[in-house]
Formats: C-alpha cells, structure tokens, sequence
C-alpha cells in the first residue's frame, strides 16, 4: 500500500529508529494463547498497551494490550513509548519484505522530514480488544 524502497532508503530509517511498527491480529493465522506464545517465542515481539480502554466510548477495560516489534530493550513485556526497532539495522533497514511486515510497517507512510503512521496505537489496540484475555495471560506469563 505505502512500499517506497527509495523514499525509505532516502529516509534512512528514521521511523525505525524511534518507534517499532504495532502487529494487527490479521497479521497472524493462529490467535489463541498458544499461537500467539508461539509467535512471541520467536523473539522479537512485545506485549505492550493502551492505558484503559482504548474504546473511547467503553470503560470496561484497564489495559487494552497489543503486540508490536520489540525495541532494542529486548523486553517481551514493554509499554514504554518509543525506542529503536528491534530488527531494524542501519546496513539493510528491514529485515521483512513489505507483505511480510506488521500492518503497522504496512501503513507508514515514508517521507524524508517526518513518516506519517496510519495505524495508530490506539488503533492497533482496538483492534486487539476482542484478543485481550488471552494477550493479558500472555503479559502474566513472561512478566
């Protein structure tokens, strides 16, 4: 959808550097605990969250969790803001092809001065809503 090779090249990985790209759950086949465990079990995915409900118009939740890249941290479990990607290197950039990346790689739009994400944090968390028991007995598993 936004794949510009050059313009990211041209970029130099600014967008990498300060912030790692939020997985969607259509990023993923198995969506139970167990194949969710075994996505993170690859290393290089965290759990982070959305402080309360990330639905503006609900109040149900205290943490509306997701998963995104991990930083350079390497914490499994990780709700800072911010940091460099995990993956990211400044000799090849990404290690994923563009259907290969997390929707929030996919929805970066590239631009020299500053990337515009179209998948939000609270987006990404929304959409994991449905997800949340099994996300938080992940969190309690690798806390």
């Amino acid at each position: 959808m936004y794949d510009d090779p050059d313009l990211c090249s041209k970029c130099g990985g600014k967008c990498c550097q300060t912030h790692p790209c939020h997985f969607s759950p259509s990023d993923f086949i198995d969506l139970t605990y167990d194949g969710l465990k075994a996505e993170i079990e690859k290393g290089f995915i965290s759990i982070d969250w959305w402080e309360g409900d990330a639905n503006p118009e609900s109040d149900d939740l205290t943490e509306t969790f997701f998963l995104r890249v991990k930083t350079l941290r390497g914490c499994t479990v990780d709700p800072t803001w911010g940091g460099r990607c995990y993956l990211w290197t400044r000799e090849s950039g990404c290690p994923f092809n563009y259907e290969q990346r997390p929707k929030g790689g996919r929805m970066l739009i590239p631009d020299l001065n500053n990337c515009k994400q179209l998948y939000s944090k609270q987006d990404c968390a929304l959409e994991w809503r449905p997800y949340n028991n099994i996300l938080y007995k992940l969190y309690e598993y690798y806390l």
